[in-house]
């Protein structure tokens, strides 16, 4: 019968080498979809509707969404909003009913959303924490009713 080797206390699994890190750099622009809210009038399902229309307006959103992909934070930032780029929206101006909804994601007053553009709609979304590459969509607008527009 074999013996099993006692465990040294070096070869334990703390916490901090369970939790994962973001081993992408920081100026990759990738999209994550785990945040987007439930609320029809401003996730996915608004394609949906008008089947035909709706078909190519979801297929200019994967071009825009590889597009953004393709640049860096700092060209995005460079080219601003109406070139390609992005343009930055305070948390505070969101539609109450998307913003309550994101509370329990330790997003503060004076976060910073980021929208995107395609089409005549907006992609919103806040940068993680964790992985400052990271972009979590948290919702789109297609009527300019999810935030202030001014």
């Amino acid at each position: 019968m074999a013996k099993l080797k006692a465990k040294k206390e070096n070869d334990k699994i703390g916490k901090s080498s369970t939790m994962k890190s973001c081993s992408v750099p920081d100026s990759t622009v990738f999209f994550s979809f785990q945040y987007i809210t439930k609320d029809k009038n401003y996730n996915i399902h608004h394609f949906d509707k008008n089947k035909g229309e709706g078909h190519q307006d979801l297929s200019k959103m994967f071009e825009a969404l590889e597009k953004y992909s393709q640049s860096t934070w700092d060209d995005l930032r460079r080219k601003g909003k109406k070139n390609g780029g992005f343009e930055l929206l305070p948390y505070g101006s969101m539609k109450p009913s998307i913003a309550n909804g994101l509370k329990d994601k330790n997003i503060s007053a004076d976060t910073k959303l980021y929208v995107f553009r395609f089409s005549n709609y907006r992609i919103i979304c806040y940068k993680s924490n964790r992985c400052r590459a990271a972009a979590h969509i948290i919702g789109f607008d297609f009527d300019f009713s999810l935030y202030d527009h001014e």
